[in-house]
């Protein structure tokens, strides 16, 4: 006898693209595309009421076999602000029909204690729950992936994949398949081929740097810093540096003000979309106190330079190398 389906998924993370692929791969399970699209629905967490919710989620499907109700960004939900909302909003959760799939997707990781993922752990019979993220060492990450794709690489060759796609999770994605069709999965993928395929970064870019250092990447964040010294004045490299924790100090106060959304910062900060876009998921990784610590050291490095006590890019590297998270 099949074991009953999860009522409630929470899929969270940073890894926008496996995320939005499982949830694909999961409304397309529960037949609600082509003549059950009556039964998707999409709801925002910025803008959504409990009773909208509990509307939405005790709805009986009308034509597939269960309604797929998909919330982005829960934890913006305006009741979930007090914890008399939070109590509110996991009664709910209990309620859900088995005839509904109630999918919680958050962008941000959300740690093991949280109170969502321990509520989760305490329904193990109605609660699935998994973490998206970004993978921690691109190379192995390669070859998993080439593996699961039918083909293999071998480790220079993912290791030479990685350097050029600098990180990038989905470029690497692209270059994967394209790679394997290369050679016609007939034999692993070798150095020689990604040279031939993959071109390689013409310059580090100094805002890749400075996501780096965001991310908490600090070997990264070293290697680019000590390429773009080669290209780049170090009074250019370090304003930038600065103005990024600038912006993710006034992100993380809009995150605790409730303002969710890349549009919604963009216009509370005057800054470009895109911007905007890349800020929200690196604020979500510090705490406000952590990122007033690395602003206050920012400001004391630059004191320091300007006093003469040291040289801008003997301080860079020194800063760089201690923003472990």
């Amino acid at each position: 006898m099949n074991a009953p389906k999860p009522r409630i998924y929470i899929l969270h993370g940073e890894d926008e693209q496996t995320r939005g692929a499982a949830l694909a791969k999961l409304r397309a399970g529960l037949g609600a595309d082509a003549p059950a699209a009556l039964d998707y629905i999409l709801l925002k967490g910025e803008s959504l009421e409990l009773p909208a919710l509990h509307d939405a989620a005790l709805t009986m499907p009308f034509f597939a076999q269960r309604r797929l109700v998909h919330l982005r960004d829960p934890l913006a939900m305006p009741a979930l602000k007090s914890p008399k909302g939070r109590k509110a909003f996991l009664s709910l959760l209990e309620r859900v029909p088995p005839s509904t799939a109630l999918v919680l997707e958050s962008a941000a990781t959300l740690p093991p204690k949280h109170w969502l993922r321990r509520w989760a752990d305490a329904h193990p019979g109605i609660a699935y729950q998994r973490r998206y993220a970004l993978p921690d060492n691109l190379t192995r990450w390669i070859v998993k992936r080439a593996e699961e794709a039918g083909g293999r690489f071998t480790p220079a060759a993912a290791a030479e994949l990685a350097r050029r796609v600098g990180d990038d999770a989905a470029a690497a994605r692209q270059e994967i398949h394209k790679l394997l069709a290369f050679v016609n999965y007939a034999r692993p993928v070798e150095p020689e081929d990604v040279a031939e395929l993959t071109p390689a970064p013409e310059h580090p870019n100094i805002f890749e740097m400075v996501d780096a250092i965001a991310l908490g990447r600090s070997e990264k964040a070293l290697r680019l810093l000590h390429q773009l010294l080669q290209q780049e004045e170090p009074i250019r490299i370090w304003g930038m540096v600065i103005r990024q924790f600038r912006l993710l100090l006034l992100a993380r106060e809009a995150l605790n003000q409730g303002i969710t959304t890349p549009p919604a910062l963009a216009q509370t900060l005057k800054i470009h979309p895109f911007v905007a876009k890349k800020l929200l998921p690196q604020a979500r990784r510090f705490r406000m106190e952590t990122l007033e610590a690395i602003y206050a050291a920012l400001l004391d490095t630059d004191r320091a330079w300007k006093t003469g006590q040291t040289d801008l890019p003997a301080a860079m590297d020194v800063l760089v190398a201690s923003l472990k998270r």
